[in-house]
């Protein structure tokens, strides 16, 4: 859930020295979603998203391609053609090394005024599951060469956007055929995304929604999120902050809200493989990861008990655990882990 912005100064260097060998483009474009219109934040229903097309792209005009999609997380404002810069470096290193065939990627964006729409349809914040699955992708097979398939689509996702990654991937198998999520957050209610975090008090005591952008401004990171999550899980159009927390202050102590707790827990990918799973068994490859020193604990104990439900409903699934924290490998797992294994996923497009 971490902000990502300290690590592309580094990509960008490393994006430019790529671009001396390759003509790989970096393009930006806005996506006209009807669902996120008359969203209760006001947030635009055009929402940018950066699109990488590999040097193939020029060259072999007749060429289809598949598709990465990538999803970012909470409270990332790096622009999104920045981040295509450090993604189309790894592509194009990727390819250059012949560990990766050439594949389109595509980055929405997932912010809205909370700073993380989660990327799940909500009655208060807007369709954001929407607006990637069915806008985002049918704006892209229009617009570029694609293959239009689920067999050549993929989706991936760090953080917030591995919990997208993993909740887009099980809802829509009839879109994408493969998931990788980096550092998934939120895959369940449990460590500091469970009630011995103090942060759901002030989330219980926000007024409206202004509050969770300013919370976020004063480093009361979990409060925010917190706050995300509720009106993008459990919305309510009637509650200050557009969200029911599923945790409730009753006098100094808190207990927990069964409505909203049984809605934000029921959208936890742990809690999706047992109602999802003739959708899960449909996709082709499924990839977790976190780092050991993750920054967030319930990260790693989330993975884990997503990669035990799936092992116990005969999900075959990668999980791997890499010496790091929550974003300090991201460029480096990108380059020599993610592109490489759904390249290997993904119908080619030769």
């Amino acid at each position: 859930m971490f902000p990502l912005r300290s690590l592309f100064p580094l990509a960008l260097l490393t994006a430019l020295a790529s671009r001396a060998f390759s003509q790989s483009e970096v393009v930006d474009i806005m996506v006209h979603s009807p669902g996120l219109e008359h969203n209760l934040l006001g947030d635009p229903a055009d929402q940018p998203a950066a699109v990488y097309l590999p040097d193939a792209y020029r060259k072999e005009p007749q060429r289809r391609f598949p598709v990465l999609y990538f999803l970012h997380g909470y409270s990332d404002r790096t622009p999104r053609h920045v981040a295509g810069q450090m993604v189309a470096s790894a592509m194009d290193r990727d390819i250059a090394a012949g560990v990766a065939q050439p594949m389109i990627v595509v980055l929405p964006n997932g912010i809205n005024k909370y700073r993380g729409s989660f990327y799940a349809n909500s009655a208060t914040t807007g369709n954001w599951d929407d607006y990637v699955t069915r806008d985002v992708v049918g704006y892209i097979d229009a617009h570029y060469r694609t293959i239009p398939s689920p067999a050549a689509r993929g989706i991936a996702g760090h953080s917030m956007g591995g919990y997208g990654a993993l909740t887009l991937a099980f809802r829509h198998p009839g879109v994408f055929s493969a998931v990788y999520a980096m550092s998934p957050c939120c895959t369940d209610i449990v460590a500091d995304f469970g009630p011995s975090n103090d942060a759901w008090v002030a989330v219980n005591r926000l007024k409206s929604p202004d509050e969770i952008p300013t919370a976020l401004d004063q480093n009361h990171f979990f409060v925010a999120a917190l706050g995300a999550i509720d009106a993008a899980l459990a919305p309510d159009p009637h509650a200050g902050a557009l969200g029911d927390p599923a945790f409730e202050l009753d006098g100094k102590h808190l207990r927990t809200d069964p409505s909203a707790f049984s809605r934000i827990a029921s959208n936890m990918p742990v809690n999706m493989v047992i109602p999802l799973l003739a959708n899960i068994m449909q996709l082709r490859g499924i990839f977790i990861e976190y780092g050991a020193q993750d920054n967030f604990a319930h990260i790693p104990i989330g993975a884990q008990e997503l990669s035990q439900k799936l092992s116990q409903a005969g999900v075959t699934h990668s999980l791997e655990v890499f010496q790091g924290d929550h974003g300090d490998h991201l460029e480096e797992r990108v380059t020599n882990h993610l592109l490489p294994w759904m390249s290997r996923q993904l119908t080619t497009g030769k």
